[in-house]
């Protein structure tokens, strides 16, 4: 390997340690390192190591990285585990300040009740970008990227303005102390796939397509295959000479073809059926300004407070988040102990089974 070669590795190798907690220093050898205990855990080695930039053989503690190297494979490994982390900040010259009762009525519903706007006020809020690569399985694969856009406070997902034209205005900033909130992230990442499903049926609508074609195509086959087969062996029931056990066995073998075309179906659909699997590349957290706007729901005799976020970036109302299973909600219900729901949960609430 050429020194320019290992002078990237070796560069790699220090930007990865250091972000991981490392103190690194030039050494007379190449570069010594003195790891966290995890760090070192994880790695599989000692807690203070020595990368040595020559081919002699390597002591205790001492690693020679190269291309192919398996202290080097787990570096890259553990950088690739971890989400990239970015943040930035918008500023805009004018925020919405009025007409919030229009935009709540053209863009939720609330069922059996009324929703009454009792004040605002100017907030500062973070959205969370996310890339994912989602990989659709069948008897063939397709993979590709969609971008999640969700209210990282509130948990609520909502579309995302594809032209990205509001990245203009964009600052870079330190990541928020919200996104050490380890629960945060669990149920962010719980909701991903669901809410990811509208955008990946768009994308693989072809692919999907696709395999329905050949599943029909195959279980076409499969049935004029079994018809045939069932044809051919009731008329050699008629041959001659055929003994009452012979034919016995045979009208047993016709018998037992629909439970066998039934599993053959089975396994088409098996082999057809479409398998996605949705993975966050990175994430960039947006801190910008916003307007908090409360609400008072009225249900019945009941008063419930809500609050809702406008968005300047979507110039319009997020969702709300439904509290049975967490999903982004627009067309809003309550259970009789006025828990907010998605039509999904509101036949039987999930918080209290009413």
């Amino acid at each position: 390997m050429n020194s320019e070669g290992i002078e990237t590795l070796f560069s790699f190798a220090r930007r990865f340690l250091e972000g991981q907690g490392a103190l690194v220093e030039p050494g007379p050898a190449g570069l010594d390192a003195l790891l966290p205990p995890p760090l070192a855990q994880r790695l599989e080695v000692p807690e203070y190591v020595t990368f040595r930039e020559d081919q002699t053989v390597e002591g205790e503690g001492e690693y020679r990285i190269h291309y192919g190297a398996l202290l080097l494979d787990k570096m890259v490994d553990l950088c690739c585990s971890c989400l990239p982390l970015a943040s930035c900040q918008l500023s805009f010259p004018y925020l919405k300040s009025q007409g919030f009762d229009r935009l709540i009525r053209d863009q939720f519903t609330f069922r059996k009740s009324l929703c009454r706007v009792t004040s605002t006020a100017l907030i500062k809020t973070h959205y969370l970008l996310l890339p994912c690569r989602y990989v659709a399985r069948s008897d063939e694969q397709k993979e590709g990227l969609i971008v999640l856009f969700s209210h990282f406070d509130s948990g609520a997902f909502l579309s995302y303005p594809t032209d990205g034209s509001f990245m203009t205005a964009g600052e870079p900033a330190f990541l928020p102390e919200t996104a050490r909130d380890i629960s945060r992230w669990e149920k962010l990442l719980k909701r991903i796939s669901t809410e990811a499903e509208e955008l990946i049926a768009k994308e693989i609508r072809d692919f999907r397509d696709s395999m329905n074609r050949r599943l029909k195509r195959d279980a076409d086959n499969l049935e004029e295959y079994y018809g045939t087969l069932k044809k051919e062996m009731e008329s050699s029931l008629t041959r001659a000479g055929l003994s009452d056990r012979l034919v016995q066995d045979r009208k047993e073998k016709i018998a037992l073809l629909p439970e066998e075309l039934a599993r053959k179906r089975e396994d088409l659909v098996m082999k057809y059926s479409i398998r996605v699997k949705v993975i966050p590349c990175a994430a960039l957290f947006i801190r910008t300004p916003a307007v908090r706007i409360l609400c008072d729901l009225h249900v019945g005799r009941e008063k419930k407070p809500v609050s809702l976020t406008y968005n300047p970036i979507a110039k319009g109302l997020d969702p709300l988040v439904c509290e049975g299973c967490g999903r982004s909600v627009a067309n809003v219900s309550f259970c009789s102990r006025l828990h907010l729901l998605c039509s999904r949960c509101e036949g039987e609430c999930r918080v209290c089974g009413c």
